[in-house]
């Protein structure tokens, strides 16, 4: 992964010190390659310990690997932002730009942030269970949705709760074949940890999809795939991550139906075939 998108990955556990030193490489990465520690320290206004536990804190052994992969990322032909705002005085063209590219780019790192192994495990346990809840809350129900209309559309028994209430109730009486997939940003929402502890008490298998590398989601779940994004001032990364989330939807999705074979493709045709008599033929 490269080193921008570690720093987007982790930007929920910066402290303040940590995020002048992410605005100082933002600003004048092309210089922080070339720089000492105790200088880029002393640019950051900040001790070398800090840099010392930011450069580890996005897995550097030491100094000298961190300026390595800076140089290797700045080697590339168009190095992409760590993150860029949306300012006040920003015109229609530089908002579109802007916009895009942090979309962009969000989805662009997924190649570094999708572990194979997560993946594989968590398809195998959705092909396997005798029913699949999907919960989420807020934004993140709205991806649970997808994720019921795109499976069920396979073949498999699933259900998708945006209510609290409910998916507590389903955690609480579920059989230890069933999965619980959670699709939260944060990764701290308490009323989907609280049902991901029950589903793991029923014996049950629990995944997820959320923004951050260490949250009380990533810590509770066996299996989980990463949708790290960074917000801006105008733009929140909850907004992004839902982007991203959904690519990781489509992903599962098409890993399902790879693996399925000819029968998620009959059901796929027939599914459309189904809703093609919802269609006014007349226009």
């Amino acid at each position: 992964m490269s080193l921008f998108s570690r720093i987007r990955q982790h930007s929920n556990r910066f402290t303040h010190s940590q995020e002048r030193i992410v605005t100082y490489i933002k600003d004048h990465v092309h210089e922080v390659v070339t720089l000492p520690i105790n200088e880029l320290a002393e640019r950051c206004q900040v001790g070398d310990a800090t840099i010392i536990r930011f450069y580890r804190l996005l897995g550097y052994e030491n100094y000298h690997t961190f300026r390595i992969a800076m140089a290797k990322e700045l080697m590339e032909d168009n190095v992409p932002p760590i993150y860029e705002e949306v300012e006040n005085s920003d015109l229609f063209p530089d908002v579109l730009r802007k916009v895009t590219a942090s979309t962009i780019q969000g989805i662009s790192d997924l190649d570094g942030q999708i572990n194979p192994v997560a993946i594989q495990d968590i398809t195998a346990h959705l092909r396997a269970a005798s029913v699949i809840h999907v919960i989420g809350l807020g934004a993140s129900g709205v991806v649970a949705q997808d994720v019921m209309h795109k499976l069920m559309r396979l073949g498999l028994r699933i259900n998708a709760y945006t209510d609290s209430h409910l998916m507590t109730i389903a955690a609480s009486i579920a059989k230890p074949d069933e999965v619980f997939l959670a699709i939260s940003h944060s990764g701290e929402t308490t009323d989907i940890v609280r049902t991901l502890k029950l589903a793991k008490e029923r014996g049950c298998y629990t995944c997820a999809i959320t923004s951050y590398l260490e949250s009380s989601i990533t810590r509770l779940v066996p299996a989980y795939l990463l949708t790290s994004t960074r917000d801006t001032k105008m733009r929140s990364d909850a907004m992004i991550s839902r982007i991203v989330q959904l690519v990781v939807v489509d992903i599962l999705y098409v890993m399902l139906a790879l693996q399925i074979g000819e029968p998620a493709s009959e059901r796929v045709t027939q599914s459309r075939q189904a809703l093609k008599q919802c269609r006014n033929v007349n226009r």
